[in-house]
């Protein structure tokens, strides 16, 4: 340990001793007290030559003295318990004399003992000491690395070290620091010791427990503990802190990130779910596919959840409060979300929070905030600023405040913080602006204040009439006064005044920033590309299905949890398998493109390091070659790259996402009914579960480039086709099946409703008619909360229900066709 950590080892030393004399107040002196100075409290103490009368009332005293103590040490103890199940060792304001001892005997039970971690792990996250101050650490007052609290949990585990980053210890523990998003998926969300909680990937605490796939590699030294470490380097520079590659290419923390890929993600989804036709928004540009690609490895981040529960839970809290406090800034930590105020609030916290630094901020726990809906923001307007070994810290800003953000990387700055303020989930609530002269920002300042959005404006306050400025939130890089905070910032670090907090800053280039809003921006209707593809096979109608639909030597299985190859000559490495499995089933869907080197680098293999990505690539090209053997005529199934670094698999290699589209399409250049059905049957019982599930990293590219839309809209537009078919054959159940296996492939599909309403109605069924209409109901408002079907599915249900209730007879397969 470096003499810079011997204050806060001394700091903590005096800590457990304070807690060992606490304990040995209350459990020993005071009962030593009472034996010396009442005695036994049956046969009394002082007094106990006096008069029997006397003499007995002093017993009664005696014994009333003795029942106060017990009482006072079970609510103690009571106490203990509590803060060692939280993991909260500190103390709140106003908290009386017995809390304040319970908390420091708590430290000593965490501090002395395994106990603490998995309690911690029962009971959640927990709130942070309520000494904590904006400028120092949320979790100072619990050194993670010096309680060292053993996480329960099975398998083995990586004791995080001073400088680690998931990248460094993927590549130390699974041989490819690439393959860290396998590490984040078995651990965020989870506690990890101490009573914190691991939400974002880019950030680790010195002494938590990573949980590690089960048949990850183990260091050298470590080959007899299931508790995995990394030798420590020496030196004052030996232990940098470092960031993942993606987020240093983005410009961007893994919040952001976040909010990015689930805005991309569901503008990917939305062209088919609301809108009569199965079609999917295209990207033009590789470099845009190549940064969807970056942000899907960020999808689903505990962070942004726990950021956007808490502005809402704090909104919906405070909607009837007169007295509400400024916030200055939004810190998000491995403990929860705290709101730091300008100065001390004298008002009780909302229900869930807690006051932090002596009323100057309001702290949530993660645990609070699971489940908790996302409805009425506080802080619509919210910029990411940047971050540091605390949080990633955000800025909110109120209609009339301004915020100047100073230095030679302010444009920077700024281009991250508009991406992540248009992805936050009340994004429609909010304009962005940087043209005064803009006809959008003028129109939401004449609307009305209820009604209208909230309005952010990046440019000079003076250029804004003054009735619009006080509507408008002002970020300026020019030098004007501040309404209450300033950011100076370059390419180093960003500083918040008066604050004082330092922060790595969210700096993002001209060209990512421009490929992001390729990304994000909603396309024209005419940009909208169909995504049944029209695939030219010949087969012979009579012989069934040819040899183009029939699975090849080798089969890519993608349809399924987890992807595999079928037909393999020889095994493939345990270590290379899943991402021999990635490579293959990228060329196999591209074929018959030749896919570059560059290209697998980027999307397959997620590595920043060109000469590290080029050696995997040829190692993992090496050991799918080799387990895929040759065909019949001595032809690799997987030749060699090029010496210009092309790729391109034989054509005996096939994957079931295409045949599915070949299937599908053949089925409907059928003339016979029955040959229809057999076609889409086919298709769509090459779905074995839902794709992917059981993918823990990689994969990313499979929605960045569409291919799970596209299968999906295929597969939807199958089942629908061979329902109304079935249908008028009466085969209800084959409809049926039909439907459900789509439904595992494209779980929110409104044309998938309308079709099971329709076989509900074919079949006379007015209770599965009510049934899927619920279910088409609840299924858009989770993918659109607080939106409701369309009015073609709605009225297509009020239609069905009138004749299921009369009993008329459906209509034919025609009449339907017309109706949709």
């Amino acid at each position: 340990m470096g003499s810079a950590d011997r204050p806060g080892r001394f700091r903590r030393i005096l800590d457990i001793v304070g807690a060992a004399v606490a304990a040995l107040l209350a459990f020993t002196a005071v009962p030593a007290v009472l034996v010396g100075v009442v005695g036994n409290p049956l046969t009394g103490g002082l007094g106990h030559a006096w008069r029997p009368l006397a003499r007995d009332a002093l017993c009664l005293l005696v014994l009333a003295a003795w029942v106060a103590w017990a009482a006072c040490c079970a609510q103690l103890l009571r106490a203990v318990v509590a803060h060692v199940r939280s993991g909260e060792v500190g103390v709140r304001q106003g908290s009386s004399v017995l809390d304040r001892v319970a908390a420091r005997i708590a430290f000593g039970v965490l501090a002395l003992t395994s106990l603490g971690a998995p309690l911690s792990l029962a009971a959640g996250a927990a709130s942070p000491p309520a000494g904590h101050a904006p400028g120092t650490s949320l979790t100072a007052a619990v050194p993670v690395g010096t309680l060292g609290a053993a996480v329960a949990v099975s398998g083995p585990t990586y004791a995080v070290q001073r400088g680690d980053t998931l990248w460094r210890i993927a590549d130390e523990v699974l041989g490819d620091g690439a393959d860290w998003t396998s590490l984040a998926a078995l651990n965020l969300g989870h506690d990890v010791g101490g009573g914190a909680r691991f939400v974002d990937p880019d950030r680790l605490r010195e002494g938590w427990r990573l949980r590690l796939p089960p048949d990850a590699g183990r260091p050298s030294g470590d080959r007899d503990s299931d508790t995995y470490t990394r030798p420590t380097a020496k030196g004052p520079h030996s232990e940098p802190d470092g960031h993942l590659p993606e987020l240093i290419a983005l410009g961007l923390g893994s919040l952001a990130c976040a909010a990015l890929a689930r805005r991309a993600g569901s503008r990917r989804r939305m062209g088919m779910q609301f809108t009569g036709e199965a079609v999917l928004p295209t990207v033009s540009s590789e470099s845009a596919l190549d940064t969807a690609t970056l942000l899907q490895r960020f999808q689903g981040v505990p962070a942004l959840h726990s950021f956007e529960a808490a502005n809402c839970l704090l909104g919906h809290s405070l909607q009837n409060r007169t007295s509400v406090p400024p916030v200055r800034a939004i810190c998000v930590s491995d403990s929860g979300v705290t709101f730091c105020f300008a100065a001390p609030h004298p008002n009780d916290p909302p229900a869930g929070f807690a006051h932090v630094k002596d009323g100057a901020g309001w702290h949530v726990g993660h645990a609070a905030l699971d489940g908790h809906d996302l409805s009425f923001p506080y802080l619509p307007v919210v910029l990411p600023i940047g971050d540091n070994a605390e949080g990633t810290w955000l800025v909110p800003l109120e209609p009339g405040d301004v915020l100047p953000v100073l230095g030679e990387s302010a444009p920077a700055l700024w281009r991250a913080a508009r991406a992540a303020v248009g992805s936050w989930a009340w994004s429609e609530m909010i304009l962005v602006a940087e043209d005064p002269e803009d006809a959008a920002l003028r129109a939401e300042a004449a609307a009305d204040p209820f009604l209208a959005r909230r309005v952010l404006f990046c440019g000079d306050p003076a250029s804004l009439p003054p009735g619009l400025a006080a509507r408008c939130a002002v970020v300026t890089m020019d030098p004007v006064a501040a309404s209450d905070l300033t950011v100076l910032v370059d390419r180093q670090a960003a500083t918040m005044h008066p604050m004082g907090q330092v922060l790595r800053p969210h700096l993002q280039s001209v060209e990512t920033a421009e490929q992001i809003a390729e990304l994000m921006a909603q396309p024209a209707e005419e940009d909208r590309a169909p995504v049944i593809p029209v695939v030219h096979q010949d087969w012979d109608d009579a012989e069934g299905v040819g040899v183009a639909l029939a699975p090849g030597v080798v089969e890519v299985r993608l349809l399924t949890m987890t992807p595999r190859l079928e037909g393999l000559q020889h095994d493939l490495p345990p270590n290379r398998a899943r991402r021999a499995v990635e490579l293959v089933a990228y060329l196999a869907l591209h074929q018959p493109d030749v896919i570059t080197s560059d290209r697998l680098r980027t999307r397959v293999l997620g590595s920043s390091d060109a000469d590290a990505a080029s050696k995997t690539l040829f190692n993992i090209a090496y050991a799918a070659r080799r387990a895929m053997g040759v065909d019949e005529d001595g032809a690799p199934l997987f030749p060699a790259g090029t010496r210009h670094g092309l790729y391109q698999l034989s054509p005996q290699v096939t994957v079931d996402v295409q045949r599915a589209v070949a299937l599908a399409t053949a089925a409907k250049a059928q003339t016979d009914p029955a040959a229809a059905i057999a076609y889409f049957r086919a298709a769509l019982s090459l779905v074995e579960g839902e794709p992917l599930a059981n993918a823990l990293s990689g994969y990313a590219w499979w929605e960045a480039e569409g291919h799970g839309g596209r299968v999906a809209a295929v597969l939807v537009d199958a089942a629908c086709v061979m329902a109304a078919l079935a249908c008028d054959s009466g085969r209800f159940d084959l409809a049926r099946w039909g439907l459900e296996q789509a439904r595992i492939v494209e779980p929110y599909s409104e044309t998938l409703s309308r079709s099971a309403m329709q076989l509900a109605a074919a079949e006379g069924d007015a209770d599965r008619l009510r049934l899927e209409w619920r279910e088409c109901q609840r299924l858009v408002d989770a993918l659109d909360p607080g939106g409701s079907p369309s009015a073609r599915t709605e009225s297509l249900y009020g239609e069905l229900s009138r004749r299921v209730l009369v009993g008329a007879a459906p209509p034919r397969r025609d009449e339907r066709d017309s109706s949709d």
